[in-house]
């Protein structure tokens, strides 16, 4: 029994005739007739009786299976559309304290341009809790450094772009104004999260400042947060990326150095079509931004 054999018989029990039946479906009159009689056999039951040469009528077990080959074909047609409606939500983890806001509407957009029930739900979380997320399922994907993302069979990763790594510091910094270059920093402390991979990364900063004829001072803080009053207040200064949404802070001020450092998207391998989509969207609006 197929799909088929039901379509043409329940159109032709509502037209009673065969010919008008197969001309509704756009098939051959045998074609229809051929689909009825094979159904007829497999259900082991006669469906029709016809009364003149053209005028068909329904026996009863044919008034039977047209009840419930109809009131399925309402059941069915009603779980599509309700599947054609359902909302494809893709949760996103993005590290807290980043501004996305240059380059993600226009990834969205271009998504539910692709597909209109395309929906996005968005989480910030500390670089070291994207991860975590990510593995236990509970994100389908985050954006994050790459080199953060510890390698796993669980989920892959590509890097899309690269971030300018900037010194942050206000102007409630005790003479701020004489600080030309990076050398300027020397006398004040460089702050950062207590996290161990964070001091890594700052490590790997190390040889660039060795330019400057002088090594940072670095102090450790409970976190990014803290890091950032820290700064906002004048008491220190912290080497951070340009998407840090403190740098557009009023009285924040910031001198890029001659670094980047590499931003991936990372996704479970096992994550629904919507991440394949957001990926080239992603990969899209960045590779025509560099144009």
């Amino acid at each position: 029994m197929n799909d088929r054999q039901i379509e043409c018989f329940l159109e032709a029990a509502r037209c009673l005739n065969f010919t008008r039946a197969a001309e509704n479906l756009t098939l051959p009159q045998p074609a229809v007739s051929r689909y009825i009689a094979s159904l007829e056999s497999e259900l082991d039951a006669k469906l029709f009786t016809r009364e003149s040469n053209r005028k068909i009528v329904l026996t009863s077990a044919g008034k039977a299976y047209f009840n419930l080959f109809q009131r399925t074909a309402n059941e069915l047609a009603h779980a599509k559309n309700a599947l054609s409606a359902t909302t494809e939500v893709l949760h996103l983890g993005i590290n807290i304290g980043w501004s996305s806001s240059d380059y993600l509407p226009k990834v969205v957009r271009i998504c539910q341009q692709r597909n209109p029930r395309f929906r996005i739900s968005y989480e910030c979380l500390p670089f070291h809790e994207l991860t975590s997320a990510l593995c236990e399922k509970r994100l389908d994907a985050v954006i994050a450094l790459e080199n953060y993302l510890m390698h796993s069979l669980e989920f892959e990763t590509e890097r899309f772009t690269s971030l300018q790594r900037t010194i942050l510091f206000s102007k409630g910094l005790p003479n701020y104004e004489q600080i030309k270059n990076p050398a300027d920093f020397y006398p004040y402390d460089f702050l950062i999260a207590d996290d161990p991979l964070i001091r890594h990364l700052v490590q790997e900063s190390e040889e660039m400042f060795r330019s400057f004829h002088f090594m940072p001072r670095y102090r450790a803080l409970p976190n990014q947060e803290t890091v950032h009053f820290y700064v906002e207040n004048g008491l220190g200064v912290a080497l951070l990326d340009e998407w840090c949404h403190i740098l557009h802070h009023p009285r924040m001020l910031h001198m890029n150095i001659e670094e980047t450092i590499p931003v991936a998207l990372a996704w479970r391998r096992d994550a629904s079509a919507s991440v394949e989509l957001f990926r080239e969207a992603l990969l899209y609006v960045f590779q025509n931004q560099k144009m």
